[in-house]
């Protein structure tokens, strides 16, 4: 059993021993690990919220046509150790200094998170040090408060590779979830349509997520293919990408047919369907977050006056002039991590840790 204790309700519990070591009533640093998926991140923060130190290791998930598993558990297990000692000589600490580890535990790849919180575990068992488990998706909503002053409540917008969500937070651990993904997230379709459009094969795409290639390829159309948009039928804020990913299919099918290309030639129009592509999730994002709003409105709740969007796809600046234009409507600001903040990092799991 790990030594020490465990942050609960947004209080800390600290034990007589810890007390009484003299570096904690001088200066506290705590120490972030994140694994959930194919980032190994750690990170070094003291009391007052500044980065003493961070370190990220990624994986070239592209080259494997996504994320696995098992190889992601096994990269974990080799990095961890490198990340975290590099992340400690960056901040100029010794393990000895730290007075806290806080750790991702939920949710995520079952396998990266063992070797996340097991080395955590090791960790705390050997210097005994407390453990602070962290919400993966927690840590990405309360990220922007790190770089910008927000108060509760707000409403969050999480869009990432694994996760699509809207959520009112009105406290550190305290989020009201207005809607979800009823199937896929929209990483996985971006991820998934470059990859049906080849993508990765463009010159200088070989190893860049599928988002960013459907970002850049986007850029340069000189048109868009239009899509239809999700679930407009349905007066709620839940999300749905799966026919995006189908209609995607299908007019690459299509064209593939009437063209006559082989398997391994590129759509004449590819930037054109990159456009279509990410203005239809663009269009669904912003569709759901004007519905949230709207029922906060209907609810009375008047003073939610910052939407906060974070995660991965969050770092489509596409994507981002979209929802702006709704936080404008609306009379909100829209407030953003700065984007090596959306993606998994060791930074916002410290930076939970020591808000909690």
């Amino acid at each position: 059993m790990v030594s020490g204790v465990f942050c609960r309700h947004g209080r800390h519990l600290l034990s007589t021993r810890l007390l009484a070591r003299s570096p904690l009533l001088h200066r506290s640093l705590i120490l972030g690990l994140e694994t959930s998926c194919d980032d190994t991140g750690a990170c070094v923060i003291d009391l007052s919220g500044k980065v003493l130190g961070e370190s990220l290791s990624t994986q070239l998930s592209s080259r494997m046509g996504g994320v696995i598993p098992t190889f992601a558990m096994t990269f974990h297990a080799q990095r961890i150790e490198g990340v975290v000692s590099d992340c400690l000589t960056k901040a100029g600490v010794r393990v000895e200094d730290l007075t806290a580890i806080a750790v991702t535990n939920r949710p995520g790849l079952k396998g990266p998170l063992i070797v996340g919180t097991d080395y955590a575990k090791y960790l705390c068992m050997k210097h005994q040090l407390p453990m602070i488990p962290v919400h993966h998706m927690e840590a990405h909503a309360l990220t922007a408060r790190l770089v910008t002053p927000i108060q509760f409540p707000f409403l969050v917008l999480l869009i990432s590779g694994g996760h699509c969500l809207l959520a009112l937070a009105t406290a550190l651990d305290q989020f009201t979830l207005l809607g979800t993904s009823v199937d896929n997230s929209p990483g996985e379709a971006l991820d998934k349509c470059a990859r049906r459009l080849g993508l990765h094969n463009l010159p200088g795409l070989r190893d860049v997520s599928g988002g960013k290639a459907v970002e850049l390829t986007a850029a340069k159309a000189k048109g868009m293919v239009e899509f239809p948009v999700p679930m407009r039928q349905y007066r709620d804020c839940r999300f749905s990408f799966a026919g995006v990913k189908a209609a995607i299919n299908d007019h690459a099918m299509r064209e593939e047919k009437r063209l006559g290309l082989d398997a391994d030639q590129m759509l004449p129009d590819v930037e054109d369907v990159c456009a279509g592509l990410q203005y239809t999730i663009t269009k669904h994002l912003c569709e759901r977050v004007q519905r949230g709003v709207e029922f906060l409105q209907y609810q009375g709740m008047k003073e939610v006056s910052t939407l906060v969007v974070s995660g991965g796809v969050a770092s489509n600046m596409f994507i981002r002039q979209g929802l702006n234009t709704v936080a404008t409507h609306f009379g909100m600001e829209a407030v953003y991590p700065p984007p090596r903040l959306c993606t998994d990092n060791g930074v916002m799991i410290a930076w939970n840790g020591l808000e909690r």
